[in-house]
């Protein structure tokens, strides 16, 4: 190629912005071969620029050249820190016999599947149609129109040039043949991943039935759900939080609690937490959670956060707010772009081995450590000298820190103290490693999670810093992914944004604005929700049969089908997670369209949530807030014009409880005081619902204010603005605080009917 070719003119523009993988390359160092992907801005789309596969990416001009050439399309669907990924690219795409097949007989396409989830949707669902099973890299290959007729996985080098010989032989020979097979795959993926509409009403007790399922489903021994390879399953944990939040019972006496406490307490100890820098890999290989596949994924990091900071929430536990500080704080410092955004993943392997960057022989700890701090090793993380892992050690907690604290005669806070120089130590001497590719660009939808995970861990724990670190990437979100038809854009990298964003994209940072209204009740957050809202409609509704694509309108390339599921998998599903955003919506707005909307979206999806409940865990979750919100510390009345939080400080001399009940008012909207004299109901009262498990010892309403209405002038006693009533209670059982809160709000116009609010507070 000459020097003025646009893809020779693209390499050198990106020169040093990315790492150049190839075997071929000239006595300078430049590579040999520059294909179509060096226009991309995926790091993963990227990482194969330079093989000599003519690689293209996914858009029109390439169908376009496969139909006016009469060749079939070699898909390849992967992502930048896939294991297999690497090996087959190692083997084969880097390699010039099997690029010469390719090139001469196919047109090759590259698409990252965190940049194009759809695309990676629809041609799973066709590669587990054809084999039974699914995984990356994905090898598909389709017929000029993008119709699926053969695929698989990974393929060694040897029968993947058998097998690209043999789709050549029978495009020539059995064209039409090859072509009816296409179409009867599309039509089945289109079956199953656009079913129809079925209109019937709710199950009788559907998410009673769901959760009995989860708990029946999840791993009694080991925690968590299935058998090995075992991920950690966020939304069945977030489904299930929801459920333990609306319980009445202590924790101990819940079902639901014992699954997620032992899950939570098994991520926590085992190899899939990095014990020393924080934060938590993809997924583990055995049953125990003591070997994972290392890469980490931001949307795993949210995810847990969240999890985390509400296990505490109900429970106190130091253990989760430790994890979920540290995961957070490694988000954060390893994660974190200049502007304040997230990046999406590091890579598993480093130095060609996977894991090595993270684990640790005993030969090398005892030259790191000294006597004392290796001994410590060796108790808090199961350090040996055989080790657990090909002779290196994953560290892992055999037994949990009270425990090792007991036997080492130490406090807990003492061991803390302790093991944070032991970290400190191992995390310099690992900054001197080679570390993982860490693949830079930034994914709006996983952003939106993280947003939404700082928020609430903000508003949980009270650590400023994470909100202000949400409000910054919300903020940063705003401006860089958001064009200037407000449409957004799915990623970025190095500022650049690219790609038209999916509905999981809008979702997910809907919930990330949601989490920072509930934290700061600045209505800007608010406002840019009604704005995706509309969005939403204009974008991806299917306006004939309900619900939402998961596509925008006008999509680059040939689009088989335009899915629109609700099924929750690695990271909650946009349908699944919409439920939930925009019954929390309502209640802070009143927004009749938001309610429409709502309305609408349940009974789309309410036949197959009726046959597959666990299919869509966090749909539950939404559909439960939907029909009774959630007695959680927050809560809110008359459209978000006034709303209420709740706390308990508990002394544990007499085991005395303190309970503060602070009511907030938009200005101009009032409420009758507690000493007003009105007909019951209207007047400001708090009732002592747990009366069974707590004493109520002393309540006190604040003062309120006289207030005049010029009309009809008559003077009532008010509280506007803010006030708080506080409660002394004598705990009996550790069951929560139930609280209901009695009002009437109004304003210069109106006076909505009198409402109640209930808190349940652990």
């Amino acid at each position: 190629m000459s020097a003025s070719d646009p893809l020779q003119l693209a390499r050198a523009g990106k020169q040093g912005s990315y790492a150049v993988r190839t075997r071929y390359r000239r006595r300078d160092g430049i590579p040999v071969y520059t294909n179509h992907l060096i226009l991309e801005g995926s790091p993963y789309l990227l990482q194969h620029a330079h093989n000599p596969v003519n690689w293209r990416a996914w858009n029109d001009e390439t169908f376009a050249l496969a139909k006016a050439e009469n060749k079939p399309i070699f898909l390849s669907i992967g992502y930048s820190t896939c294991h297999w990924c690497h090996v087959m690219e190692e083997e084969s795409f880097d390699n010039e016999e099997v690029a010469q097949t390719l090139n001469r007989y196919f047109i090759p396409i590259k698409v990252d599947r965190e940049q194009r989830p759809d695309l990676d949707e629809i041609y799973m669902t066709a590669v587990q149609i054809i084999t039974g099973h699914g995984g990356w890299p994905m090898s598909t290959f389709l017929t000029p129109e993008g119709k699926p007729f053969f695929g698989g996985t990974y393929f060694p080098r040897p029968r993947f040039i058998s097998l690209l010989q043999r789709v050549h032989e029978l495009w020539v020979e059995q064209q039409e043949n090859l072509l009816e097979q296409g179409q009867r795959l599309a039509d089945a993926v289109s079956v199953y991943l656009r079913p129809k509409p079925i209109s019937e009403t709710l199950a009788e007790k559907l998410v009673d039935t769901a959760v009995e399922k989860l708990i029946g489903y999840s791993d009694r021994e080991w925690g968590g759900f299935g058998s090995e390879p075992k991920f950690p399953q966020e939304p069945n944990l977030l489904f299930l939080l929801d459920i333990i939040e609306r319980d009445s019972r202590p924790l101990d006496r819940q079902p639901a609690w014992s699954v997620v406490k032992s899950t939570l307490d098994a991520l926590l100890a085992g190899g899939i937490y990095d014990q020393a820098g924080g934060g938590f890999h993809r997924y583990a290989v055995d049953q125990r959670w003591q070997v994972p596949h290392f890469e980490k994924m931001l949307y795993n990091q949210a995810q847990l956060a969240r999890c985390y900071a509400r296990a505490y929430n109900l429970s106190q536990d130091p253990e989760y707010f430790r994890v979920c500080r540290e995961t957070l704080d490694y988000v954060l410092r390893e994660m974190r772009s200049p502007e304040g955004v997230f990046y999406s993943a590091t890579d598993a392997d480093s130095e060609g081995e996977e894991g090595r960057y993270f684990v640790w022989s005993y030969q090398d700890l005892s030259q790191l450590l000294d006597t004392p701090a290796l001994a410590l090793a060796e108790q808090v993380y199961g350090v040996t000298r055989k080790g657990n892992f090909g002779g290196a050690n994953i560290l892992h907690l055999p037994c949990s820190l009270q425990e090792s604290a007991a036997m080492l005669n130490l406090t807990y806070e003492e061991l803390l103290q302790q093991l944070a120089g032991l970290k400190a130590t191992l995390l310099q001497a690992r900054s001197q490693r080679v570390p993982p590719l860490r693949d830079d660009k930034v994914i709006t939808e996983w952003n939106g999670m993280m947003i939404a995970a700082l928020a609430e861990t903000a508003a949980v724990t009270g650590i400023s810093a994470y909100g202000d670190a949400a409000v910054i990437a919300a903020n940063q979100l705003w401006r860089s992914q958001r064009g200037e038809d407000g449409l957004f854009h799915r990623i970025s990298l190095d500022n650049l944004p690219s790609d038209d964003a999916l509905l999981e994209d809008y979702v997910h940072y809907m919930e990330g604005l949601l989490q920072l209204y509930d934290y700061t009740h600045d209505h800007l957050w608010l406002e840019r929700m009604e704005a995706l809202a509309t969005t939403l409609e204009e974008q991806f509704l299917d306006a004939e049969q309900g619900g939402f694509f998961i596509t925008p309108k006008n999509a680059q390339g040939p689009l088989l089908v335009r899915s629109k599921h609700c099924g929750d998998n690695a990271t909650v599903s946009g349908n699944s997670q919409l439920a939930s955003v925009l019954a929390a919506l309502r209640l802070r707005t009143g927004d009749l369209n938001v309610q429409r909307m709502a309305e609408n979206q349940i009974a789309a999806f309410t036949g197959q949530i009726n046959r597959h409940p666990l299919s869509a865990p966090v749909f539950l979750k939404g559909l439960n807030e939907w029909l009774t919100p959630n007695p959680v510390n927050l809560q809110y009345a008359a459209s978000g014009q006034m709303w209420a939080t709740a706390a308990v400080k508990e002394y544990k001399e007499d085991h005395l409880l303190e309970v503060q009940l602070d009511i907030h008012m938009s200005e101009g909207w009032r409420i009758q005081s507690h000493s007003c004299p009105a007909p019951d109901g209207r007047r400001t009262q708090v009732e002592l619902l747990s009366h069974t498990d707590h004493d109520l010892l002393d309540i006190r309403y604040p003062a309120g204010r006289i207030w005049t209405d010029t009309g009809e002038n008559n003077a009532l006693e008010v509280y506007d603005e803010h006030c708080r009533v506080e409660l002394t209670l004598r705990r009996s059982t550790r069951s929560p605080v139930r609280l209901a809160l009695h009002f009437q709000t109004c304003n210069e116009q109106v006076c909505h009917r009198p409402h109640t609010l209930n808190f349940s507070l652990w």
